[in-house]
């Protein structure tokens, strides 16, 4: 009755149940309700935001002056708020302030910063592929979420960087000396023009990968890209919707690179130029520790179909040169996430990835890059070939991939019980089982649901202002090919997080 009733306005209404008559093992209740007003918003204020800018948080805010007062709109903006990743979730207050005399309310919002500047900086050993194994793998990554491009000259505002404005800068960088490199630079504006929760993000990146030291021995792929990407609010089926849209573009340039039997293209030059669409809902309660709601997704990139236009060619007798010149392919994910609340602070997240890789052309074939590669944690893996990792706790990429050539289809499911130890935003940490499977295909008739590579295992989380998630997981690859095993132990596997969340 209370929910009902402070949704639509009434915060001076009053119930009383009064029990008329108890009998045995009944009871009659009589329930008197005093509707009252109903109450209309007259003032919001926000207190305790001593760096970002008060416009970022009242564009967030359900709760407008002259509307009916509603709990739901201020549970809806304290999720908003909290999605900035600004803000100590722990310290949100909330203090409506009633005027009975003209039936108004004055709403305040009392908010504390935190950090939210994230460095990321990363080792790992071995890798994917030919420039990376057997040696270390370093990334430097520095990411400002709250940045402001309109303070860039204002005098005093770099504390060290000029903020406040809710803008995302990023800065990532990852080598392991003259055998790799990659760099990559984006920045996001969230609310497009000021008045719209429209948001442009563009990003560029090169990666240069190498071995050998002359001409003759020289094998090297260099890796140029740029995106830009507009992101939609949608209000239907709701307003957790988000759709999104964009172009990329990327220069593949080969010399003679062929490793580990990957000869799909090894010299030449090769663009990738497409067009992508992304339809997700997201209505978890909080970013950092969530307790309810759901994450889904549904993504599609895909280039033109240049082969449609030139019908006449024999696309399988063509060079590698010929085919690949403009790539062509179209590709599609879905991922959903499900969190759920089982007793007190302990949470069930669920989750399911696929991904599929299609072509125009049978005679071209499946598209060398774009492909999905699955094992291994993310850090220790770089990009080769524009390949796609699908990080799998208790499995190294080569356990389930027997080529580097990556494979066109994929799915991937997770189940984890989590329980927090501190949720402290300064350093938020949980402790998690898990039980995970997948698989990759080279072709879809293959494709069967239920022959995935097992694996379970613990972990913990640990998230801090300034590096981000840090994660430990030790998980057991049961549908590991080995031979000679002493025990399920010796199919085990530590992973690490730094930084970032893998896919």
């Amino acid at each position: 009755i209370s929910s009902l009733y402070m949704d639509d306005g009434y915060l001076f209404f009053q119930v009383n149940p009064i029990e008329k008559r108890v009998d045995n093992d009944s009871i009659d209740l009589e329930i008197k309700i005093y509707e009252g007003k109903q109450a209309r918003i007259k003032n919001v204020n926000v207190t305790g935001n001593t760096k970002t800018s008060d416009h970022v948080i009242l564009r967030e805010i359900r709760t407008k002056p002259g509307d009916l007062f509603s709990k739901g709109d201020i549970m809806r903006t304290q999720r908003e708020l909290a999605q900035l990743g600004f803000f100590n979730e722990q310290a949100f207050q909330v203090n409506p302030l009633p005027n009975p005399q003209d039936g108004t309310v004055d709403i305040e919002y009392v908010v504390e910063e935190k950090s939210s500047d994230q460095i990321e900086l990363s080792g790992g050993y071995g890798g994917a592929g030919p420039t990376s194994s057997g040696r270390i793998i370093g990334t430097l990554g520095l990411t400002f979420n709250n940045f402001s491009t309109k303070k860039f000259f204002k005098k005093g505002a770099w504390t060290p960087l000029p903020g406040g404005d809710g803008q995302r800068l990023s800065i990532r960088a990852q080598s392991n000396g003259r055998f790799y490199q990659g760099y990559n630079f984006s920045f996001t504006e969230p609310w497009l023009g000021g008045k719209k929760p429209n948001s442009m993000t563009t990003a560029i990146y090169t990666t240069l990968q190498s071995l050998g030291t002359d001409e003759t021995t020289k094998q090297e792929m260099l890796t140029t890209g740029a995106a830009v990407n507009f992101g939609f609010r949608l209000k239907v089926p709701d307003d957790f919707f988000i759709f999104q849209t964009g172009v990329e573009f990327q220069r593949f340039e080969l010399q003679n690179f062929a490793q580990f039997g990957f000869d799909l293209f090894t010299d030449g030059i090769a663009n990738n130029l497409n067009f992508q669409a992304t339809l997700s809902r997201n209505s978890i309660d909080n970013p950092l520790y969530p307790r309810d709601g759901s994450k889904i997704s549904f993504a599609l990139k895909a280039t033109p179909p240049y082969s449609l236009f030139s019908p006449d060619k024999d696309y399988a007798n063509l060079s590698q040169q010929e085919k690949f010149k403009w790539v062509e392919y179209h590709k599609w994910k879905f991922d959903a996430e499900w969190y759920a609340s089982i007793v007190g602070d302990l949470v069930l997240k669920a989750r399911a990835s696929f991904g599929f890789l299609g072509l125009y052309n049978s005679g071209i074939g499946y598209s060398p890059f774009e492909r999905f590669e699955v094992g291994g944690d993310g850090i220790s893996n770089i990009q080769l070939y524009g390949k796609e990792i699908v990080a799998l706790r208790g499995y190294e990429r080569t356990d389930i991939m027997s080529s580097d050539a990556g494979a066109p289809f994929f799915d991937k499911f997770t189940l984890e019980l989590r329980y927090p130890l501190s949720l402290n935003p300064m350093s938020t940490i949980y402790t998690l089982a898990f039980l995970e499977g997948g698989n990759v295909w080279t072709d879809f008739s293959q494709y069967d649901p239920f022959d995935i590579k097992r694996t379970a295992g613990l972990g913990v989380r640990i998230f801090l202002p300034m590096f981000g998630v840090l994660g430990f997981d030790y998980g057991i690859g049961f549908d590991k090919n080995m031979v000679n095993t002493g025990s399920i132990f010796d199919k085990g596997r530590f992973s690490i997080l730094l930084g970032f969340e893998p896919y």
